[in-house]
Protein backbone atom coordinates (compact mmCIF):
# COMPACT_ATOMS: atom_id res chain seq x y z
CA UNK A 1 0.00 0.00 0.00
CA UNK A 2 1.33 3.79 -1.03
CA UNK A 3 1.96 6.51 1.44
CA UNK A 4 -0.56 7.97 -0.81
CA UNK A 5 -3.15 5.26 0.28
CA UNK A 6 -2.15 5.13 3.75
CA UNK A 7 -2.87 8.58 4.16
CA UNK A 8 -5.87 8.72 2.37
CA UNK A 9 -7.03 5.62 4.84
CA UNK A 10 -6.39 7.76 8.07
CA UNK A 11 -8.41 10.69 6.78
CA UNK A 12 -12.05 11.42 7.73
CA UNK A 13 -13.74 10.86 4.37
CA UNK A 14 -16.03 13.21 5.31
CA UNK A 15 -13.17 15.93 4.93
CA UNK A 16 -12.85 15.59 1.34
CA UNK A 17 -14.22 18.18 -1.01
CA UNK A 18 -17.30 17.87 -2.52
CA UNK A 19 -16.15 18.44 -5.95
CA UNK A 20 -12.61 16.99 -6.39
CA UNK A 21 -12.08 18.83 -9.68
CA UNK A 22 -12.61 22.40 -8.10
CA UNK A 23 -11.62 24.54 -5.40
CA UNK A 24 -13.67 27.45 -4.03
CA UNK A 25 -13.03 30.21 -1.12
CA UNK A 26 -15.91 32.50 -0.49
CA UNK A 27 -14.82 34.95 2.15
CA UNK A 28 -18.38 37.17 2.84
CA UNK A 29 -20.76 37.81 0.67
CA UNK A 30 -19.44 40.75 -0.88
CA UNK A 31 -16.81 39.04 -2.99
CA UNK A 32 -17.38 36.93 -5.70
CA UNK A 33 -15.97 33.75 -4.84
CA UNK A 34 -12.21 32.24 -6.15
CA UNK A 35 -12.74 28.82 -8.26
CA UNK A 36 -9.97 27.55 -9.12
CA UNK A 37 -9.83 24.21 -11.50
CA UNK A 38 -7.66 21.12 -10.89
CA UNK A 39 -6.23 20.41 -13.78
CA UNK A 40 -4.77 16.77 -14.32
CA UNK A 41 -3.38 17.08 -17.79
CA UNK A 42 0.22 16.75 -18.51
CA UNK A 43 0.97 13.97 -16.58
CA UNK A 44 0.08 10.11 -16.89
CA UNK A 45 -1.44 8.11 -14.01
CA UNK A 46 -2.50 10.91 -11.70
CA UNK A 47 -4.50 10.13 -8.76
CA UNK A 48 -5.49 12.69 -6.42
CA UNK A 49 -7.79 13.49 -3.19
CA UNK A 50 -9.09 16.91 -1.83
CA UNK A 51 -9.51 17.78 1.44
CA UNK A 52 -10.97 21.00 2.81
CA UNK A 53 -10.88 21.63 5.99
CA UNK A 54 -12.19 24.92 6.48
CA UNK A 55 -12.95 25.56 10.24
CA UNK A 56 -15.96 27.35 9.55
CA UNK A 57 -18.02 24.58 7.85
CA UNK A 58 -16.77 21.42 9.81
CA UNK A 59 -15.04 21.75 12.75
CA UNK A 60 -11.68 19.58 13.17
CA UNK A 61 -9.83 20.90 16.09
CA UNK A 62 -12.19 20.33 18.53
CA UNK A 63 -9.16 19.19 20.92
CA UNK A 64 -8.23 23.05 20.50
CA UNK A 65 -8.92 26.06 22.84
CA UNK A 66 -11.51 28.47 21.04
CA UNK A 67 -11.74 30.87 23.50
CA UNK A 68 -10.48 34.27 23.05
CA UNK A 69 -7.75 33.31 25.56
CA UNK A 70 -6.13 30.75 23.16
CA UNK A 71 -2.93 31.58 21.81
CA UNK A 72 -3.18 33.49 18.64
CA UNK A 73 -2.71 31.60 15.70
CA UNK A 74 -3.59 28.01 17.17
CA UNK A 75 -6.38 26.97 15.00
CA UNK A 76 -4.74 28.15 11.50
CA UNK A 77 -5.02 25.65 8.51
CA UNK A 78 -4.30 26.35 5.07
CA UNK A 79 -7.42 26.09 2.69
CA UNK A 80 -6.79 22.84 1.02
CA UNK A 81 -4.96 19.52 1.55
CA UNK A 82 -4.21 17.79 -2.20
CA UNK A 83 -3.24 14.11 -1.84
CA UNK A 84 -1.42 12.74 -5.42
CA UNK A 85 0.27 9.88 -6.44
CA UNK A 86 2.17 10.05 -9.42
CA UNK A 87 4.21 7.03 -11.01
CA UNK A 88 4.24 5.73 -7.53
CA UNK A 89 5.38 8.80 -6.10
CA UNK A 90 3.31 10.20 -3.11
CA UNK A 91 2.63 14.44 -2.80
CA UNK A 92 1.15 16.51 -0.42
CA UNK A 93 -0.12 19.96 -1.26
CA UNK A 94 -0.74 22.20 0.87
CA UNK A 95 -2.62 25.10 -0.55
CA UNK A 96 -4.00 28.03 0.78
CA UNK A 97 -5.96 30.19 -1.40
CA UNK A 98 -5.58 34.08 -1.48
CA UNK A 99 -7.64 37.19 -3.67
CA UNK A 100 -5.25 40.07 -2.68
CA UNK A 101 -2.23 40.22 0.10
CA UNK A 102 -0.56 37.55 1.09
CA UNK A 103 -0.45 38.16 4.49
CA UNK A 104 -0.89 35.13 6.91
CA UNK A 105 -0.45 32.16 4.51
CA UNK A 106 2.81 31.45 5.90
CA UNK A 107 1.50 30.40 9.03
CA UNK A 108 -1.47 28.69 7.66
CA UNK A 109 0.82 26.50 5.74
CA UNK A 110 3.16 25.80 8.51
CA UNK A 111 0.48 25.16 10.71
CA UNK A 112 -0.73 22.83 8.06
CA UNK A 113 2.88 20.87 7.96
CA UNK A 114 2.35 20.43 11.45
CA UNK A 115 -0.61 18.61 11.29
CA UNK A 116 0.92 16.39 7.69
CA UNK A 117 3.95 15.63 10.49
CA UNK A 118 0.62 14.16 13.09
CA UNK A 119 -0.82 12.05 9.81
CA UNK A 120 2.82 10.79 9.09
CA UNK A 121 3.16 9.60 12.46
CA UNK A 122 -0.08 7.93 12.60
CA UNK A 123 0.90 6.00 10.00
CA UNK A 124 4.33 4.58 10.97
CA UNK A 125 2.45 4.16 14.59
CA UNK A 126 -0.20 1.82 12.75
CA UNK A 127 2.13 0.31 9.70
CA UNK A 128 1.72 -3.39 11.08
CA UNK A 129 -2.17 -2.51 10.10
CA UNK A 130 -1.55 -1.95 6.63
CA UNK A 131 -0.29 -5.41 5.36
CA UNK A 132 2.88 -5.08 6.25
CA UNK A 133 3.38 -1.74 4.27
CA UNK A 134 5.94 0.65 6.04
CA UNK A 135 5.01 4.00 5.57
CA UNK A 136 8.30 6.39 4.75
CA UNK A 137 7.55 9.86 5.48
CA UNK A 138 11.05 10.71 3.57
CA UNK A 139 9.75 9.01 0.43
CA UNK A 140 6.53 11.81 0.49
CA UNK A 141 6.98 15.27 -1.42
CA UNK A 142 5.26 18.43 0.52
CA UNK A 143 4.71 21.19 -1.35
CA UNK A 144 3.53 24.57 0.25
CA UNK A 145 1.13 26.97 -2.34
CA UNK A 146 -0.14 30.20 -1.98
CA UNK A 147 -2.34 30.23 -4.67
CA UNK A 148 -3.37 33.95 -5.61
CA UNK A 149 -5.70 34.78 -7.97
CA UNK A 150 -4.63 36.59 -11.12
CA UNK A 151 -7.49 38.45 -12.64
CA UNK A 152 -5.25 38.87 -16.31
CA UNK A 153 -4.27 35.27 -18.27
CA UNK A 154 -1.57 37.65 -20.18
CA UNK A 155 0.70 35.98 -17.42
CA UNK A 156 1.22 32.69 -19.94
CA UNK A 157 -0.24 31.27 -22.30
CA UNK A 158 -1.19 28.27 -19.86
CA UNK A 159 -2.83 30.81 -17.31
CA UNK A 160 -0.29 30.46 -14.76
CA UNK A 161 3.02 31.52 -13.44
CA UNK A 162 6.51 28.93 -13.72
CA UNK A 163 6.90 27.01 -10.60
CA UNK A 164 10.02 26.93 -8.61
CA UNK A 165 9.53 23.66 -6.97
CA UNK A 166 13.09 24.48 -4.55
CA UNK A 167 11.30 27.09 -2.75
CA UNK A 168 9.94 26.43 0.65
CA UNK A 169 6.85 28.39 0.07
CA UNK A 170 5.61 28.59 -3.33
CA UNK A 171 3.42 31.31 -4.75
CA UNK A 172 1.24 30.72 -7.65
CA UNK A 173 -0.77 33.36 -9.94
CA UNK A 174 -3.61 31.81 -11.47
CA UNK A 175 -6.46 32.56 -13.45
CA UNK A 176 -8.67 29.50 -12.38
CA UNK A 177 -6.44 26.69 -13.48
CA UNK A 178 -4.28 24.55 -10.67
CA UNK A 179 -1.99 22.11 -12.89
CA UNK A 180 -1.16 19.59 -10.93
CA UNK A 181 2.23 18.95 -12.67
CA UNK A 182 3.49 21.73 -12.52
CA UNK A 183 4.24 21.02 -8.71
CA UNK A 184 4.90 17.76 -9.08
Amino acid sequence: MSEYDQLCNILDKGFQASNQNLMIEAKGTAYKPQKVVIDGTGRANLTWTLYRFDLEEKEFLQFFNRTDEAPEGLRKFCDYVLLVEAGGKSYVLLIEMKRGSLGDAEKQLNASECFMNYLYNSAERLQRDFDGSEFNRRSVVLRKIKLKECKSNKLTTKGGTLVDKTQEFITYESVGQFPIAHFI
